[in-house]
């Protein structure tokens, strides 16, 4: 087989989705000596990847995702390259390739988080872009091979609102990175915790969570529970991108919650390592997730986990987390005081989320992903 794979998400810019394709080409590396395979990168990230399988070739496609330059160039240089197979990882399928194709749909939040309150844009712009997100997704997933999806909880999603067949879906399970074990086992000196205290001024306890602040992230309930709080008990949110950071700290200033919340923005991981090392327990206040990694990155570390009780989160968690329903304020706030309280339900928290981390691996998704391939091709 000759398998393309588009990896112009591949970077930090990419964010989730370029970490997700990254890790399946780490993998498919290591595990796939027969099959060709063809990388498509943009100009900004074609650097990045370096092969080290002989069978895994790089080609220029500098298009930027989601753009009238996408729909001509990536038809051209996928029909050079003659690949048997293309796997996107996202949605965004050029409307006139003609090559046979898979795709991974991590979530339909946009369709069920549509609202003035989720954009930054024009009113006009975020609806005429919405209409074409639908119409381009439900196309993908009719003139698809096989659907790729992180869950099962979006599995039955993507059969119920894009009307394809049960066994045109495949689940395969995302992972935390193995670097989140690695900083659980590491030993940080008393100095080098200060330091990272000082740096983002603040003191323990803390709650820590790591991520962005789009509104379906429920930030601003998390907020009120932590108004609630009578302990001293703090909030870090390390976040890479700033879209709707500002309005997040407007409205921690609005609650005055300024000496107890942090938003530093990017941490480098050095420090992250020592933050997740810190917390006293993640918290991840999400209204829908596609599958949710952070949490298992958590774990992973050693930290113990408080998380929703909606979409993808339980089962991807297990019984290795503290739940609470993330549309409640008070239920919110008592899961939190029931951590802070409690330290035989810390520990246990600990040692069931490491085991329920390492249930999942990016090396099993690889192989899952590649059966996939197989198969779409056989059709």
């Amino acid at each position: 087989m000759r398998i393309g794979i588009d990896a112009r998400f591949l970077g930090p810019e990419g964010t989730g989705l370029g970490r997700y394709i990254e890790k399946i080409i780490d993998e498919l590396q290591e595990l796939d000596h027969e099959n060709e395979y063809v990388i498509f990168l943009r100009k900004d990230n074609y650097d990045l990847f370096k092969p080290k399988n002989k069978r895994f070739t790089k080609i220029l496609a500098d298009a930027h995702w989601y753009t009238v330059k996408e729909q001509f160039v990536m038809p051209r240089v996928i029909k050079a390259a003659k690949v048997d197979l293309m796997h996107f990882g996202h949605f965004n399928i050029p409307i006139f390739s003609g090559t046979k194709f898979i795709v991974t749909i991590h979530d339909l939040i946009k369709s069920g988080y549509a609202s003035k309150s989720a954009t930054t844009r024009a009113a006009v712009v975020y609806t005429t872009k919405h209409y074409l997100y639908k119409w381009v997704i439900k196309r993908a997933a009719r003139k698809s091979e096989r659907i790729i999806t992180p869950s099962h909880f979006v599995k039955k999603k993507v059969i119920e609102q894009l009307g394809v067949p049960d066994d045109k879906v495949v689940v395969t399970h995302e992972a935390a990175d193995n670097k989140f074990f690695e900083w659980g086992k590491k030993n940080i000196a008393e100095e080098k915790k200060r330091e990272v205290l000082e740096k983002y001024d603040i003191s323990q306890p803390f709650l820590i969570y790591v991520g962005n602040s789009y509104p379906y992230k429920n930030l601003d309930r998390l907020l009120g529970a932590l108004k609630q709080i009578k302990s001293d008990v703090n909030l870090i949110n390390p976040c890479a991108r700033s879209i709707f950071y500002n309005r997040l700290r407007a409205k921690v200033k609005v609650m005055e919650l300024d000496k107890r919340v942090s938003l530093p923005g990017f941490v480098p991981d050095e420090d992250l390592a020592v933050l997740y090392r810190m917390a006293t327990a993640y918290v991840f206040p999400s209204l829908s997730e596609g599958f949710g990694i952070p949490p298992l990155e958590a774990m992973a570390t050693g930290l113990p986990v408080i998380c929703s009780n909606v979409s993808s989160i339980p089962e991807v968690c297990g019984d290795a987390a503290i739940y609470f329903n993330p549309r409640s304020i008070k239920d919110i706030r008592e899961k939190i005081e029931l951590i802070l309280e409690r330290d035989d339900l810390k520990r246990e928290l600990r040692d069931k989320g490491l085991k329920q981390a390492k249930m999942y691996s990016w090396e099993k998704t690889a192989k899952e992903t590649m059966e996939v391939y197989k198969k779409a091709l056989k059709r």
